[in-house]
C-alpha cells in the first residue's frame, strides 16, 4: 500500500485520526583489532510506526513491511490496543499549524570514499597512536562509522513533512602501561565532509590522555575548588535535562515545578535549547509529532523560564508544546526530550580558567554518574579521577576518589564557565566550569 492508502484504510476501519511515522536508515560500521579489521558491516533498514486514534484513546503498531496484509493486520492490531488504553492523558495528532523554519540539508560526502580508502585511514590512525609513545601498547575501540537517516511523518489532517541527517565518526583508544598501572584515553571526530575528519586531533587527544593518567596519586577527604571539564559537565547535564521536562513536572519528578520565572540557578547560568545550533551535528526542523522546532531560553541568566513540552503535557499545563516531542526509537512512545540542549560557553579558554586557581582539582573522568544520581532531588555521588591543580598549573594525577555534589547546588557554585562548547555535538553539551566547592571523598 501507498502510505495515502494506508491513511485511508485506517479511517474506513473506524480510526478517527491516523499517524505514519516512517524512517529509512542506512549505516557502516567498521572496526580494527590489532591494526586488522576485525568487522565491516552494513545495515539498511525500514521501519514504519503508525498510531491512531480510536474512540478517543491512542493505539501504537510498528512495521517493516507495507505489503497489503501487513498493514491490514497492523491496523486491525492498532484499534486493538487502543481499545485496552485505560490512561486518562490526553493523546493528539498533530494538525500541522505554526512555522516551520527551513533547515539546510547538509549530505555527508563519505559515499564517494571506497572502503579501501576508510580502512587506510583507520589502520594509519592505529599505527600514529601506538608509534606516539613506547609506553602505549595496544589501540582500542578504532572504530570508522557512518550513519544516514530520513524521517517522514504523514498524517490524516494533512502533515507531510521530511527531514534528513548524515554523518561520519572516527574513534579510537589508547592503551598504556608503565609495567605498573594501565590506562587508558579516547577520543573521536565526526561531520560531513571525509577528508576533513581530523585524524591528528584524535592521536593527539587520546594519546595525550592516556599517558597523563599513568602514576596516578589519591586525594585527601575534603571540600576542593574544582574545574568539571566540558564532557564532565556535559554528561551532568544531559543526566539531569528530564528536570527541564513538562513530562517530568507533570509526573511530580523535578524541583523546578512552580518556579517559572524564578530566580533558581546562579546568574551566569543561560541553557539554551536550539534545535539549529551550529555546533550540534543535527538540525532539527520539527520533532517526532510533526510540531515546529524553535530555540528557547530555559534557562535565562539563572531564572527558570519555561519547560521543554510535547502536545500531551503542553495540553496538561494549559500551555503550547515547545517541539521537543520525540521518540525514543521508531516503534517508541513520543516524550519529552531537548533538541540540542547547551549550557551558554564563556570567554576563557580552559588553562585561563585553572590559572585563576592557587590549589584545586581539574575532573577529567566520572563513572556510574546514572547509578549514583537522584533526578529528583538533583544530588549525586560519582567515582572520578583528573588531575590537582597547583599555582594554576595541571600537576599530578589523581583517581579513585568520589565526588559527592548536587545539580542544583552546582549550577549555583559556578564561578566561571570556559569557551571550549564541543564542536559537532550531539543531543546535549556544556563546557568546562569552574566550582566555589565540591565534596571529594579520597583516603
Amino acid at each position: 500500500m501507498t502510505y495515502s492508502e494506508i491513511i485511508n484504510k485506517g479511517l474506513s476501519l473506524g480510526i478517527s485520526e491516523i499517524e505514519l511515522y516512517v524512517v529509512t536508515s542506512k549505516g557502516m560500521n567498521m572496526t580494527l583489532t590489532d591494526g586488522e579489521l576485525d568487522s565491516n558491516s552494513f545495515t539498511e533498514n525500514f521501519g514504519m510506526s503508525i498510531r491512531g486514534l480510536y474512540n478517543g484513546k491512542m493505539g501504537y503498531v510498528y512495521l517493516e513491511s507495507t505489503e497489503d496484509e501487513a498493514v491490514e493486520f497492523a491496523l486491525k492490531s492498532l484499534i486493538e490496543n487502543a481499545s485496552k488504553v485505560t490512561s486518562s492523558t490526553k493523546a493528539f495528532i498533530y494538525d500541522g499549524s505554526g512555522e516551520y523554519q527551513t533547515v539546510e540539508e547538509v549530505v555527508a560526502d563519505y559515499e564517494n570514499y571506497p572502503v579501501t580508502t576508510k580502512l587506510e585511514k583507520l589502520q594509519e590512525l592505529s599505527k600514529k597512536i601506538l608509534a606516539t609513545n613506547d609506553l602505549i601498547k595496544k589501540v582500542g575501540h578504532c572504530r570508522y562509522g557512518e550513519n544516514s537517516s530520513t524521517t517522514r511523518i504523514i498524517n490524516s489532517k494533512g502533515l507531510d513533512l521530511k527531514r534528513d541527517f548524515s554523518y561520519a565518526m572516527v574513534m579510537a583508544g589508547a592503551l598504556a602501561t608503565d609495567g605498573k598501572e594501565t590506562s587508558l584515553g579516547y577520543a573521536r571526530d565526526l561531520g560531513f565532509e571525509f577528508e576533513k575528519i581530523d585524524y591528528d586531533k584524535i592521536v593527539k587527544e587520546s594519546t595525550e590522555e592516556t599517558l597523563s593518567k599513568l602514576g596516578a596519586g589519591s586525594l585527601k577527604t575534603g571540600v576542593y575548588k574544582a574545574v568539571f571539564r566540558y564532557d564532565v559537565m556535559t554528561s551532568i547535564l544531559q543526566a539531569f535535562s528530564s528536570v527541564f521536562s513538562g513530562e517530568a513536572a507533570l509526573k511530580k519528578l523535578t524541583l523546578l515545578t512552580d518556579k517559572i520565572d524564578t530566580q533558581v540557578f546562579g546568574q551566569n547560568i543561560n541553557i539554551v535549547d536550539d534545535p539549529f545550533c551550529d555546533k550540534a551535528v543535527i538540525k532539527q526542523p520539527f520533532d517526532d509529532e510533526g510540531v515546529p522546532c524553535y530555540t528557547k531560553n530555559i534557562v535565562e541568566n539563572g531564572v527558570f523560564k519555561g519547560f521543554m513540552h510535547n502536545l500531551s503535557s503542553a495540553d496538561y499545563f494549559n500551555t503550547k508544546s515547545t517541539g521537543n516531542g520525540f521518540k525514543a526509537g521508531i516503534a517508541g512512545s513520543v516524550n519529552v526530550s531537548p533538541t540540542n540542549l547547551y549550557l551558554q560557553p564563556g570567554e576563557k579558554t580552559l588553562e585561563e580558567v585553572i590559572s585563576t586557581m592557587e590549589t584545586g582539582v581539574l575532573i577529567t573522568d566520572v563513572n556510574g554518574l546514572h547509578a549514583g544520581l537522584n533526578p529528583i532531588s538533583g544530588a549525586f555521588n560519582v567515582q572520578a579521577s583528573g588531575f590537582e591543580i597547583k599555582d594554576g598549573k595541571i600537576d599530578k594525577p589523581v583517581t579513585l576518589f568520589v565526588v559527592s555534589s548536587n545539580f542544583y547546588e552546582l549550577l549555583n557554585n559556578i564561578e566561571e564557565i570556559a569557551c571550549d562548547l564541543e564542536d559537532n555535538f550531539m543531543g546535549v553539551a556544556a563546557p568546562s566550569v569552574k566550582i566555589k566547592s565540591v565534596m571529594i571523598s579520597g583516603k
